[in-house]
């Protein structure tokens, strides 16, 4: 019985350390995406690379709509930041994660976050 109950922790403890990685990998993927959210007409007048905050947004949702929607589930909007320091955008995600066997003890079910970062190059 000992045995059955800590590997159905072990099993919560894997789906979690798994959510975390894809939903690391997806907030690092939107930050990369984010970065090809130019101000065009900006960087034709002078030449400096800015972000279009429109721009970034179109990229974010367009890379979220070609995510499977089990990659979304209990996903809250995605936070996006400018300036940040060593970023020029960074992304945060935030997704509750359901405990399964744990939730029969006094575990309460958690909130993931993650929030992947973003330079700018120019050349």
């Amino acid at each position: 019985m000992a045995l059955l109950l800590v590997g159905g922790i072990a099993l919560d403890l894997w789906r979690l350390l798994g959510d975390r990685r894809d939903l690391s990998s997806l907030a690092d993927a939107a930050a990369i995406a984010a970065t090809s959210g130019l101000d065009v007409d900006g960087l034709r007048e002078t030449g400096v690379t800015v972000l279009d905050p429109s721009a970034v947004d179109i990229r974010i949702d367009e890379l979220l709509a070609a995510q499977p929607e089990s990659t979304l589930v209990g996903w809250r909007a995605p936070q996006v930041s400018y300036a940040v320091p060593e970023c020029d955008v960074a992304v945060r995600f935030e997704r509750d994660f359901d405990f399964t066997l744990l939730a029969f003890g006094t575990a309460d079910d958690i909130t993931l976050s993650t929030t992947g970062c973003a330079i700018l190059t120019q050349g």
